[in-house]
């Protein structure tokens, strides 16, 4: 007899054949545990599916998926129907479901083993303590399922606190990093750098960009010179980058791999310039090679020496910092040839700046770029203006910052102070600029003028969530007069401080969180703090700025 004639003989059975093997076997509700167990593994063993079963039984796939997971328990009359579907339709005997009685329960068991495991995760419990709950829960079905839901709930609880202390010093790690290059950027040393990027500035504007009408027709003849192929790649495709920031991704090193991607999702204007980072960053290894690498992990190994003595002890951490500082470095470099590739060589751009008071509109019209390369591109020069500049989306996230004119940033993973130009720019309709003289008690009083403008984000279709941010250029107050954005200004100064931990204005109508030196003192309001609240959340009272 084949398997489906065995099949259609099952289902020709009485219905009585099922109903009376359970009537023999008296099952009580308390039993379905045992049976959940053995049925569950029955199915997965026979390849059955628990889609057919519940189909016999006539209820829901999900309801009969609880039942079996335990997530719900049924009724005796629930439990009736379900065996005797198994019975007739997936070759269940009441053999089996006999044997399966006959299992010992695993409550006690998995009781003891969650207490155990609660045990190794930090909280400490003494034999007879654990000996105690199980004893006491073994015949008290109801408290056994009220120890195992806290027992998981603290394990749970545990394991966030742990993902959080993780992304906590993810966060450090990258502020440290991020420290480092601004270090570089600064540091006397390092300068021969700066001059000879600037050089090949000069000499991508000599060739490249005189011998083809548009940037990008020059970019993408470079690329294909040095036999770098773009692929396209679907925005789910790992290699397309992450959430809202996809663009370019290239490989780790384009000298054994010659490939890069990019996603579907990028808009055409942002296109040109993350092509720039990519030659960028051939030409800076081309440039500097093996020679110039070794100069930057010697700044890299000086550096952590000098401020991160504690990675000495691990090599691990130690060799993983500095990979990240050197690869960063780098990478600034290749965003500041492209930034120089689209708009002019350092002394040609001072010039012109200067002519027009660092004016970013009239230079961007001049120059046919946008107001963030501009900016951009004032904030990486050494000679000309000092200035600081600050890139923050509209959660109050730092996500680019350098400082030529002395302002002290406090970590990446701090929030800037919601009275800095950058955040109360995101009150106001993008596009617009905002003034504003900022004192630093923390800083000896020190008075830097800002400059802001909130930017909102090209979208690809409808729908798209749009991406609002602030882009901040500042300078020190006795240099304000050298920007047009000076001219005839002369609001109040509003005092400031590097971040709200940081800060001894205690008494601020923005502050969200108690000062480090004073915990006790000043007034917060932890219902708008850290959790997603964007800049309109967090400082309501501004709106009217």
């Amino acid at each position: 007899m084949t398997e489906a004639d065995r099949s259609a003989s099952r289902r020709a059975e009485p219905a009585g054949t099922g109903r009376g093997a359970l009537e023999r076997l008296a099952l009580k509700r308390e039993h379905w545990r045992a049976i959940a167990h053995g049925l569950h593994a029955y199915l997965l063993q026979s390849d059955r599916r628990q889609k057919d079963l519940a189909e016999a039984a006539g209820m829901a796939v999900s309801n009969l998926s609880a039942y079996l997971n335990l997530h719900r328990r049924p009724g005796l009359r629930t439990i009736r129907r379900i065996l005797e579907a198994a019975i007739a339709s997936q070759g269940v005997t009441a053999a089996m479901i006999e044997h399966w009685l006959r299992q010992p329960d695993r409550g006690d068991a998995d009781l003891a083993e969650s207490l155990a495991r609660l045990s190794a995760g930090g909280i400490e419990l003494s034999d007879a303590e654990a000996e105690r709950l199980v004893s006491a829960s073994s015949d008290d079905r109801t408290l056994r399922e009220a120890i195992r839901k806290l027992t998981d709930e603290l394990r749970a609880q545990r394991t966030r606190s742990a993902q959080l202390a993780m992304a906590h010093t993810d966060a450090a790690r990258e502020s440290l990093v991020q420290s480092a290059v601004e270090a570089f950027q600064v540091d006397p040393q390092m300068h021969s750098f700066m001059r000879e990027v600037e050089k090949e500035i000069r000499r991508a504007h000599q060739e490249e960009r005189r011998n083809h009408s548009t940037p990008r027709e020059a970019l993408e003849a470079m690329l294909e010179h040095e036999g770098v192929k773009i692929e396209h790649v679907d925005p789910t495709s790992p290699r397309s980058g992450r959430g809202r920031w996809e663009g370019l991704r290239w490989l780790l090193s384009l000298r054994h791999a010659k490939r890069a991607s990019v996603s579907t999702r990028i808009h055409p204007a942002q296109y040109p310039f993350e092509l720039g980072r990519v030659a960028g960053h051939l030409r800076m290894m081309e440039l500097f090679g093996a020679g110039g690498q070794d100069e930057v992990e010697s700044f890299a190994r000086r550096w952590v020496d000098e401020n991160f003595p504690q990675a000495a002890g691990n090599s691990a951490e130690r060799e993983q910092l500095e990979q990240d500082i050197v690869w960063l470095v780098f990478r600034y470099l290749s965003g500041c040839w492209a930034t120089g590739f689209f708009t002019l060589p350092a002394d040609r751009f001072v010039r012109l700046a200067e002519s027009y008071e660092y004016d970013i509109d009239r230079l961007a019209a001049a120059l046919d770029v946008s107001w963030e390369t501009v900016a951009n591109r004032i904030s990486q020069m050494t000679s000309g203006l000092p200035v600081h500049f600050i890139k923050m989306d509209w959660r109050g996230v730092v996500l680019k910052r350098s400082s030529l004119s002395g302002l002290q940033f406090a970590p990446l993973y701090m929030r800037v102070c919601g009275r800095w130009a950058s955040a109360r720019s995101l009150l106001i309709p993008p596009g617009s600029i905002f003034r504003q003289h900022s004192t630093f008690p923390d800083m000896a009083g020190e008075t830097f003028f800002c400059i802001a403008r909130a930017e909102r984000a090209p979208t690809t279709h409808f729908r798209a969530a749009p991406l609002v941010y602030s882009l901040t250029l500042g300078v020190r107050g006795q240099d304000a007069r050298r920007l047009v954005y000076a001219r005839d200004f002369t609001t109040p100064r509003v005092e400031c401080g590097v971040t709200c931990r940081l800060c001894s204005v205690l008494n601020c109508e923005n502050r969200v969180t108690p000062s480090a030196s004073q915990p006790g003192i000043g007034k917060f309001d932890f219902s708008v703090v850290w959790a997603g609240k964007t800049i309109h959340e967090r400082f309501p009272r501004e709106r009217g700025i």
